[in-house]
């Protein structure tokens, strides 16, 4: 929906950051945003590389909006 006519592709087996961006154009005559999320479901399957360790995780978007949610709230104490 965002991406245009298009094929996107990203390539995650390399070894520095990977950072997707976008810029929401789609705000309707009422204030609202549709389409705006990069992912399409909290479902979404994507795939994690550990800094440290090396270690490829695959978790779903909401896995993975929930541990960062628990380790910010860990670090906040």
């Amino acid at each position: 929906m965002s991406v245009g006519n298009a094929t996107q592709a990203i390539n995650f087996d390399r070894r520095d950051l990977t950072l997707v961006l976008g810029e929401n154009l789609d705000l309707g005559g009422d204030g609202s945003r549709n389409g705006t999320g990069k992912c399409v479901c909290i479902n979404t399957i994507v795939k994690v590389r550990n800094a440290l360790t090396g270690e490829i995780n695959e978790l779903t978007i909401g896995e993975l909006y929930n541990g960062i949610k628990s380790e910010q709230a860990r670090n906040s104490e």
